[in-house]
C-alpha cells in the first residue's frame, strides 16, 4: 500500500506517525507513506515536516513549484510503488486505531472513508467554516454517501486501485481551489469503475479564518462556473441557477449580488458568521459570475 498525503502550509507529523504506526503493525503489510509539500509559503511547516524522515518507509518531498491540488495527487501518484494508493489531505487527523485495516478490507475500484468534523462550539462557534461543516455532516453519513455513490466522491480520504489513478488523472487544468474532485469522481464513473462508502473517517480539527474560507469558496465558485457544462446534476447549486435562468430570475440575483454582496460579505467574515447567509452569498456570487443571456 502506497500512503500519499498532499500538504501545503500544515503540519502532518502526528499524522504521519499514527499511520506508520497502524501500518508497522500489520505484519504483512507492505507499505510506504509519500508526504509532498506543495511549495509551501510559511517554512517553518516545512521544517518542521522533516521530522518525517526519522521513520522508515516515509519519504518526504519538497516541491519547489505549487502544482495545484490536482496536480500535486497526480505527482504523488507518479512518485508511488504499490498497488493501492491511500490518499489523506495532510492536515488531518486519525482517532481510528483500525483505521487501516478497515480499508484493506474494503473490495472496490475505489474506496471513500469519509470525514468527521472535530471541536466545540465553544471553541469555533465564530468560525464560518466549522459552522458550515457541521451543518454539513448530515448530508455526509455513509448511508448518505452510498445512496449518491460518484456524486458524493471527496478526496480527502481515499483508496484508490492504482491502475484507475493512471487511467483517470485529476484535471490538471484547474489551477484553483475547488471542484477536482468532483470531476475526478465523474470521470471515474464514466469509465465504469466501482466505488465504496465505508464509515472510516479521519477528523478536521483545524479551519482557516472566516476571510480565507470565503476566498475559498470564491474560488470554487469560480471553478464551478467555468466547469458547469461538465459538471450538470453533480451540483445542487448548478441546479438552482438553472431554475433561476428558466424563471427570468437570473438578473435579479445577479443585481442582488452588486447591491448586498460586499455587505454580506463583510457580516461573513466578522465574529458572528451566519451558515444561511453563507449559503445566500454563495447563491448572489455564483449569479454574478454567469452572464443571464448564456445557457446554464
Amino acid at each position: 500500500m502506497s500512503i500519499l498525503l498532499p500538504t501545503y502550509n500544515c503540519y502532518c507529523m502526528r499524522l504521519v506517525a499514527a499511520l506508520h504506526a497502524q501500518c508497522a503493525a500489520i505484519r504483512a503489510l507492505t507499505f510506504e507513506i509519500i508526504v509532498a509539500d506543495d511549495a509551501s509559503t510559511e517554512h517553518r511547516y516545512v521544517e518542521a515536516n522533516r521530522s518525517i524522515r526519522q521513520f522508515d518507509h516515509v519519504s518526504y518531498i519538497e516541491c519547489e513549484v505549487n502544482r495545484g491540488r490536482s496536480g500535486i495527487r497526480n505527482f504523488l501518484t507518479a512518485q508511488s510503488h504499490y498497488p493501492f494508493l491511500l490518499f489523506i489531505d495532510g492536515d488531518l487527523a486519525l482517532d481510528n486505531p483500525h483505521f487501516i485495516l478497515q480499508y484493506l478490507s474494503s473490495q472496490a475500484d475505489i474506496v471513500v472513508g469519509g470525514i468527521t468534523i472535530g471541536g466545540t462550539v465553544e471553541l469555533w462557534k465564530d468560525n464560518l467554516r466549522w459552522l458550515y461543516e457541521k451543518r454539513s455532516e448530515c448530508k455526509h453519513t455513509v448511508e448518505r454517501r452510498q445512496q449518491y455513490g460518484f456524486r458524493q466522491f471527496r478526496s480527502t480520504n481515499f483508496l484508490v486501485r492504482r491502475v484507475v489513478a493512471e487511467r483517470c488523472p485529476f484535471d490538471e487544468s484547474i489551477r484553483i481551489y475547488g471542484y477536482e474532485d468532483v470531476l475526478f469522481g465523474k470521470f471515474v464513473e464514466q469509465q465504469g469503475f466501482t466505488i465504496a462508502h465505508i464509515d472510516n473517517p479521519v477528523q478536521l480539527n483545524e479551519f482557516e479564518s472566516n476571510a480565507l474560507f470565503l476566498q475559498k469558496t470564491e474560488q470554487s465558485l469560480r471553478v464551478l462556473s467555468g466547469c458547469r457544462n461538465r459538471l450538470q446534476g453533480y451540483s445542487s447549486l448548478l441546479h438552482v441557477i438553472e431554475i433561476l435562468h428558466r424563471l427570468r430570475l437570473h438578473p435579479f440575483f445577479k443585481q442582488l449580488y452588486h447591491l448586498f454582496g460586499s455587505r454580506i460579505k463583510h457580516r461573513l467574515e466578522g465574529n458572528k458568521p451566519n451558515v444561511f447567509l453563507l449559503n445566500i452569498y454563495k447563491l448572489l456570487f455564483f449569479a454574478s459570475l454567469i452572464n443571464p443571456k448564456e445557457d446554464v
